[in-house]
């Protein structure tokens, strides 16, 4: 499954692969801006996150100061004495304009996080692709799952068992498998139940099962 924005200046790319969901931008001219392929052992938790942009500080605080000393200028006796009154009040609608402007991009633009636990993918938010953008992340979220049950669920009684019992903790973490498949693979491994048992208000240990 391919998921691709283009834009004015760069075309993103997402691609599922054998082994990981490769993620490549590229410049308007084929240029290579980005590119890497995330493991899906690395991927999970999969979710989307609709974010609103903020300026940064610097150009607050610059717009901030720009937009004071046009209002004292504006508002000066001495200024207003020599500029026409077609001037003075364009002048003052460019100032609301671009104070209005910014409010807006600041308000109502979106933008898409592809959020990974290794990457953020960073997308634009067109309506046309949203449905495809949250199926993309279902699926994504479904092929490394099952990558993951395929390759790490499976318990060898013979093999070393501390590993496998970590691993066993790390796909139920990630909900990859149900806690009773795990409790089952820890049973297979340890040759016993995990719960332990009460008699006369003491903790016993489990038996071991033939």
């Amino acid at each position: 499954m391919v998921l691709e924005q283009r834009s004015l200046f760069s075309t993103t790319q997402l691609t599922l692969r054998a082994h990981g969901v490769h993620v490549s931008k590229r410049s308007a001219t084929g240029d290579v801006l980005l590119e890497f392929e995330m493991p899906y052992e690395e991927v999970l938790p999969v979710r989307v996150e609709k974010r609103r942009p903020t300026l940064p500080h610097r150009w607050r605080t610059w717009l901030f100061v720009l937009g004071w000393l046009v209002v004292n200028a504006l508002g000066s006796s001495y200024v207003r004495d020599r500029l026409s009154n077609t001037v003075w009040l364009a002048a003052t609608g460019g100032v609301l304009v671009l104070g209005l402007m910014l409010y807006g991009w600041n308000t109502w633009r979106r933008y898409f996080v592809l959020v990974t636990a290794r990457a953020h993918v960073v997308l634009s938010d067109r309506w046309r692709q949203r449905r495809e953008l949250h199926r993309f992340a279902d699926k994504l979220e479904q092929t490394t799952k099952d990558y993951l049950r395929y390759h790490y669920a499976d318990v060898n009684p013979l093999g070393l068992i501390e590993p496998q019992l970590r691993r066993l903790r790390w796909l139920r973490e990630l909900e990859v498998i149900s806690e009773t498949e795990a409790r089952t693979g820890t049973v297979r491994l340890t040759g016993r139940h995990s719960d332990t048992i009460q008699s006369m208000g003491q903790e016993l240990e489990a038996p071991y099962l033939n």
